[in-house]
């Protein structure tokens, strides 16, 4: 276990990891403290602490970031300053996408600007230019520059397909250019951007970003002009441009249909790929919804589908059974989510009698990269049952750190304990994952717990079956456990 091939990267591949890792975190991260009145909660979450031990982590084990490299992309190019800074104007986060943006024709006047990650849509019209999702904050400028290079219309109006900052942050590029759109977008977006500015912190850390980039205040944000609930259709430049609202990965989101050209915006209800229905650090997800989207999306006879993630698709029967197919996974989900609560059987068996038949499993358009079928069965519990998993302990839990010490105790104590969590490790490495975590809860400034955390959760990492979601999760707490050691070194 303690055998890596993936340490065997090229220098230069090292070099790479070190440079970005040392401007996502500029420079590294000063020794952090908790305040005194948390110093009983045992180890405290901050920003400086996780960029602290992730850069450590990289420059021990550089295959950890190519790893992310990878599995990043959303369909699309890598670019890791863009992902580490999503909501800022970092300079250099702003030269990497202009580097890696691509354009496409889908059809005639109409484009998909291909930013690293997402998409945006363009049509030109007579009247001006329509451009659904402007991307990320250092995504804006050279989303602009592609544009100005298709067309010399002014920008007439930005449609916000939902208020993720992956597709709605790059339009202050175009306010300072002195564009002057009207900005669309359904109504629950507002409390969207309110809640990231209330919520600054919690996002920061669950989304891997600088806390310091965040927005602060409604200043920060480039507002709606105009909203709408259900169903908007729209005339620009003597064309139709029909936006309708399901929930779905947002509870703000919309799709961009514009029927004269046979032209469908999915936004992030379609991505290639089993799509992130399921993750378990984000705010609830539709499924039910969403498959009422792809269902109607299905039948619209779309002959050119623009993505917010992957590749466009020019082929109307491609796109009406790869949103059905989508559809008919979610609805096997639903139903076995719902047949297990009917039956009276706890979260754990539910999710763990989850099947995945075919044709899903072999369904190149349900390849499962970032959640699997049991994560996205995980936030339909959450969403129809509640916080409680059945488990009658865990409705008024002893902490954790008493729980882990009972356990150490009953194994004997710590030395015996390790041994038999590394003897699980060889026949179940997810099981082995509950046991070290037991260990850390009970002593989480025991050298021989942070060093066989590290190791048991760097394999989880670097497995190719680990989804990307799951993953960073693992990376996070690695992070923290290899700050905690450097404090305590110091």
């Amino acid at each position: 276990m303690r055998s890596d091939q993936g340490e065997q990267v090229s220098r230069k591949s090292a070099v790479l990891c070190l440079a970005i890792l040392l401007a996502a975190c500029g420079g590294g991260a000063p020794k952090v403290e908790p305040p005194a009145d948390e110093a009983d909660l045992g180890p405290v979450f901050s920003q400086a602490r996780i960029d602290r031990g992730r850069l450590r982590l990289i420059l021990e084990h550089p295959s950890l970031l190519l790893r992310f490299i990878a599995g990043d992309t959303f369909g699309g190019e890598s670019s890791r300053d863009a992902a580490m800074h999503m909501f800022s104007r970092n300079a250099d986060a702003i030269e990497d996408v202009r580097k890696k943006t691509k354009t496409i024709e889908v059809a005639p006047r109409t484009w998909l600007v291909r930013l690293p990650i997402v998409n945006s849509a363009v049509f030109e019209t007579a009247e001006g230019l329509v451009v659904v999702d402007t991307g990320y904050g250092p995504g804006g400028p050279a989303l602009l520059e592609a544009i100005r290079k298709l067309s010399d219309k002014p920008v007439h109006t930005i449609i916000y397909t939902h208020g993720h900052v992956d597709h709605a942050y790059g339009t202050w590029a175009f306010v300072e250019a002195g564009e002057q759109p009207q900005i669309i977008a359904q109504e629950a977006i507002e409390a969207r951007f309110d809640r990231y500015i209330r919520l600054r912190g919690s996002l920061a850390k669950y989304m891997s970003q600088p806390v310091d980039e965040l927005p602060k205040s409604r200043a920060d944000i480039v507002w709606p002009t105009r909203l709408f609930r259900d169903e908007l259709t729209l005339e620009i430049g003597g064309e139709t441009f029909v936006l309708k609202h399901h929930r779905g990965e947002t509870d703000d989101q919309l799709y961009v249909w514009v029927p004269g050209r046979k032209a469908l915006v999915s936004a992030d209800y379609y991505q290639g790929f089993l799509p992130n229905a399921g993750n378990g650090k984000r705010s609830q997800r539709y499924v039910e919804d969403w498959t009422a989207a792809l269902r109607e999306m299905a039948a619209l006879g779309a002959e050119h589908l623009l993505p917010a993630h992957g590749a466009p698709i020019s082929d109307a029967a491609t796109i009406s059974d790869n949103f059905n197919l989508l559809a008919a996974a979610f609805e096997h989900i639903t139903t076995e989510v719902f047949a297990g609560l009917n039956r009276g059987l706890t979260h754990d068996q539910i999710i763990q009698s989850i099947t995945w038949p075919e044709p899903f499993a072999s369904a190149p358009s349900l390849s499962i990269e970032y959640v699997t079928p049991r994560d996205i069965a995980q936030m339909l519990l959450k969403q129809y049952a509640g916080w409680w998993d059945d488990v009658p302990s865990h409705w008024s839990p002893a902490s954790l750190h008493d729980q882990g010490q009972a356990l150490v105790a009953m194994a004997g104590g710590m030395a015996p304990y390790l041994a038999n969590v590394r003897k699980t490790a060889e026949q179940h490495s997810q099981l082995a994952l509950h046991l070290i975590d037991w260990a850390y809860y009970a002593e989480p400034s025991n050298p021989e717990v942070q060093a066989l955390t590290l190791e048991l959760y760097k394999a989880r990492v670097l497995d190719k079956a680990t989804p990307t979601q799951e993953a960073l999760a693992y990376f996070d707490h690695m992070s923290m456990v290899r700050a905690l050691m450097l404090e305590q070194a110091e």
